[in-house]
């Protein structure tokens, strides 16, 4: 028998074949890892909202977001929305699985597609113009915590100021991989001016908090969005707005990661809120430990005088944990409003159901002016 002749060649170019499989044996258990990756753990980790957007099919009749007039330095988009029927308000959800969801394609009302201007301010106005549109603006609020101004955005109704009467407010909290503007993104003012015009909403403030890192990076405390929240965001608020300073005029709520701070500040904090919403929240204990967790601290406030409002889309790869809330407040009695929709954890789901969270949020405050305390900001000297 012949003897094969050794060959460097073949040699090298076993070698480099082997090297390339290895490569993307690493790179496959890499993506593997990522995939299944929530919001707050280890620095590198994929955001919850990044993951999100690997969803990205869009019905037949979805309709393009609209470019909105221009500010000097900011701009924003209309997107589409959804109506929606509420349950009464002392409903509990029963234990029962809800029925698998049917997607049901939506139009876009013509209000969505207008323009919003967004201004930048150093201070807040003193009133807005009594138009049809409210007041958007981008600015700074002092955190002694974190040790410089922090970025937000407001929304303020036509009209304020004008009648010497105080506003409702309602905090909304971002998701990761996002910022303040988030919810402009989200169509919000628009659904707010459409609402106050047809006589269905008060007038009301919305602030829009960026949580900059602290957002993923921590879980509760002082050094997070909920001590920048609660030690100086909304002791300014009330002190330089026209702000219904008391538990029946405040609320809060937020998207993904932005509902995991709404219900830990909502639930460590039921004093400050009448009502939170969580929608999509990113709820696991592996991520956030039970002191701040609200799929603990549940069990530690009376959270009987507090509106709750959860949803998540039946394909939300976090149902798991909001789902665990729901039967953890059924079996504590906890009265809430649980709605399961068609979709998954991506934007085009929070565009669908925008204007059913501006609802449930309304809904308590009276119509009304004169049911509202005076206006009487603690300006800070």
């Amino acid at each position: 028998m012949r003897r094969k002749r050794f060959s460097w060649g073949s040699l090298f170019w076993s070698a480099v074949q082997i090297a390339i499989g290895g490569v993307i044996l690493l790179q496959v258990a890499h993506w593997r890892l990522e995939s299944t990756a929530g919001t707050g753990g280890p620095a590198g980790q994929p955001t919850v909202d990044q993951l999100a957007f690997a969803e990205r099919t869009i019905p037949a009749t979805y309709t393009p977001r609209v470019l909105t007039t221009i500010v000097p330095g900011a701009t924003f988009f209309a997107t589409p929305a959804a109506t929606s029927t509420l349950p009464p308000d002392a409903e509990v959800p029963q234990a029962e699985p809800p029925a698998t969801p049917t997607p049901t394609p939506f139009d876009v009302p013509d209000y969505l597609k207008q323009s919003v201007a967004v201004h930048s301010l150093n201070e807040p106005p003193a009133t807005t113009d009594c138009g049809e549109h409210g007041f958007v603006y981008a600015g700074e609020y002092p955190s002694a915590i974190w040790g410089a101004g922090r970025d937000f955005h407001a929304y303020l109704p036509p009209c304020y100021g004008h009648d010497g009467r105080a506003y409702p407010v309602l905090y909304m909290i971002h998701g990761s991989g996002h910022n303040d503007d988030m919810y402009i993104h989200l169509g919000l003012p628009q659904h707010i001016d459409q609402g106050i015009l047809e006589g269905r909403y008060a007038p009301f403030i919305v602030i829009m908090p960026d949580s900059g890192s602290w957002g993923d990076a921590t879980s509760g405390g002082e050094r997070s969005v909920e001590g920048v929240t609660i030690q100086d965001l909304i002791p300014w608020v009330d002190s330089n707005f026209c702000s219904w300073n008391a538990a029946a005029g405040r609320s809060i709520g937020g998207i993904s990661r932005g509902g995991y701070w709404a219900l830990m500040m909502a639930f460590r904090h039921p004093e400050l809120f009448a009502s939170v919403s969580g929608h999509s929240s990113h709820l696991r204990l592996e991520t956030d430990p039970p002191l701040f967790n609200p799929l603990a601290t549940y069990l530690t406030v009376d959270l009987s005088q507090m509106r709750i409002w959860m949803d998540w889309g039946d394909r939300d790869f976090l149902r798991e944990g909001q789902q665990l809330l729901h039967e953890s407040l059924m079996n504590a009695g906890i009265a809430h409003r649980v709605k399961i929709a068609a979709g998954g954890h991506a934007n085009y789901y929070w565009f669908e159901h925008m204007r059913e969270y501006i609802d449930w949020h309304a809904e308590s405050w009276p119509l009304a002016r004169e049911a509202y305390p005076p206006c009487a900001p603690a300006v800070a000297q």
